[in-house]
């Protein structure tokens, strides 16, 4: 009984939290990849809203984000690596959409984190 007491606590508690943790790194690494070029730094970037901004702005399947790119001229961007990227490909992408929640979850974890300090 003590082993199911055990088992039930962490699936209930704690893998949520470790779930979250890892979206939340998956989403870090989303942004370097492929936000960081025009939008620099996500401590920058992240505080220009709130986290119930961005829990607005970041619908659930990604179509506001998208579109805010998308409807938006084709800008190209040479970064410090020297990669020329537009955002277009990506937004259209099946990447975009796969990995669009983690992106959210990195985005409004971080907005929160500011909110605390």
């Amino acid at each position: 009984m003590k082993r199911f007491v055990s088992l039930f606590f962490i699936f209930a508690f704690i893998l949520p939290f470790a779930l979250n943790a890892i979206s939340t790194f998956n989403g870090q690494l989303v942004y370097l990849k492929q936000c960081r070029i025009c939008h620099l730094s996500s401590k920058i970037f992240v505080t220009t809203h709130t986290a119930d901004e961005w829990n607005q702005i970041l619908d659930s399947d990604g179509i506001l984000l998208s579109n805010s790119h998308l409807n938006k001229d084709e800008v190209y961007v040479n970064s410090k690596e020297g990669i020329h990227k537009g955002s277009h490909a990506y937004f259209k992408s099946d990447e975009y959409k796969h990995k669009y929640g983690e992106l959210k979850a990195f985005i409004i974890e971080s907005a929160k984190n500011n909110e605390k300090n």
